[in-house]
């Protein structure tokens, strides 16, 4: 061998020793992790797509059921090595598994659980929330806590929400940092139910103002729509507007486009469809709860809902221009439909105007903002829920 191939052999020699010693420095300062816990995430729904694609029949067969593949089925099908492998620190063990969710029989959701003792876990999103939020506060803007169809104003009231069968948490307040970001669609959370989903209301809306309804009305004898969301099959022209918004057939403010991904984690619902009337005072959802339109996958906001929003003690009725004090929802200084409609008429809904409500004629024309429920499996990958830095939900294509 001449001296210039020598030369070559040393010069391949360090190379390779030098990419050594990065790799083992990289180790070191990463604290032994071979792969980032994302990473490990990102591995165990890979595999678990690979299982699927070889044993298909394991597969979710209803609407929004589940089915969950262990890391234990995963690595004695040879799809994955056991997970403690590809964190480096030997004293971190490693479980895990991934929830396969059916969303209104299209979508397939592959939602992963991690946990590497107090090394890691796997964070939900509305279990971020809530400990941002102190679960629960008594004073000021921030999420209450609802029990019983009454809010709770004293911290040694505060609850477990397994404690209770009717328990919630509702954001009220001016200043509430709710913001949800998914691709480019950004919205709010009004609540979570006591299965941990989340109540969002879109913060954009339609692009051209709609009517509730514009149907002839002939209790009114004119064609001013009839306030009825549905009846017996027959859909208003509300429930038209936010079903083709889910459908991602509707043209949205400012051209933004509907991020289809939302649909894999939204869950159905049970929306509110009773009528108000402008007198009645209870925000509990106690009236708009006396008829249920059930599993549905996008609606409108109901009225108790904004009325629970605002602090302002004068807040008694819907009709209530103080409702819109001290509530995040009368920010949008827009105006846009409710989803309840006026008991004490036949032709009206309740309206936002900016910074109040009122009862309006089903053929007027104004925003639509639709209100999903996105699921307790949503997972958190980024934010602090303010408007600058909304949450993130974290998505596994």
């Amino acid at each position: 061998m001449d001296k210039s191939m020598y030369k070559y052999v040393g010069i391949l020699v360090g190379m390779i020793a030098l990419i050594v010693i990065l790799l083992l420095l990289k180790n070191l300062v990463s604290g032994g992790v071979k792969l980032s816990y994302e990473e490990i995430e990102e591995k165990l729904v890979t595999a678990t797509m690979d299982y699927i694609e070889e044993f298909p029949g394991a597969l979710p067969s209803t609407s929004d059921s589940t089915i969950t593949i262990s890391s234990a089925t995963l690595i004695n099908a040879g799809y994955i090595k056991d997970l403690s492998s590809y964190v480096g620190k030997e004293n971190i063990i490693c479980n895990g598994s991934v929830d396969i969710y059916l969303a209104n029989d299209s979508y397939y959701n592959y939602v992963p659980s991690l946990y590497c003792g107090s090394a890691y876990e796997t964070t939900k999103l509305y279990n971020k929330v809530l400990i941002d939020n102190e679960f629960g506060v008594v004073s000021g803007s921030g999420l209450y806590q609802r029990v019983d169809g009454e809010f709770i104003l004293d911290e040694q009231d505060l609850s477990n929400p397994s404690s209770t069968e009717s328990f919630e948490y509702v954001f009220r307040g001016e200043e509430v940092n709710n913001y949800v970001l998914i691709d480019d669609n950004y919205w709010r959370i009004v609540a979570i139910t006591d299965s941990n989903d989340m109540i969002l209301i879109y913060v954009g809306h339609t692009k051209k103002t709609l009517p509730w309804d514009d149907r002839f009305n002939s209790e009114v004898g004119k064609t001013q729509g009839i306030n009825e969301y549905e009846q017996n099959g027959l859909k208003s022209r509300a429930m038209e507007a936010v079903e083709s918004f889910y459908k991602g057939e509707i043209s949205l403010f400012n051209n933004e486009k509907y991020s289809s991904k939302t649909n894999y984690l939204i869950s159905p619902m049970n929306l509110c469809v009773g009528k108000r009337s402008t007198t009645e005072t209870d925000i509990s959802g106690a009236i708009e709860c006396k008829k249920i339109l059930e599993n549905q996958y996008v609606g409108l906001l109901p009225a108790y809902y904004y009325m629970s929003a605002s602090l302002d003690d004068e807040c008694t009725t819907i009709s209530s221009k103080n409702c819109g004090n001290h509530n995040y929802l009368s920010q949008f200084e827009d105006y846009w439909w409710l989803l309840t409609t006026n008991s004490e008429t036949t032709n009206e809904a309740y309206n936002v105007a900016k910074k109040y409500v009122e009862s309006a004629l089903c053929s007027s024309k104004s925003n639509v903002r639709p209100m999903i429920t996105l699921g307790s499996r949503a997972i958190y990958e980024k934010g602090n829920g303010t408007e600058a830095d909304p949450y993130v939900v974290k998505f596994y294509e």
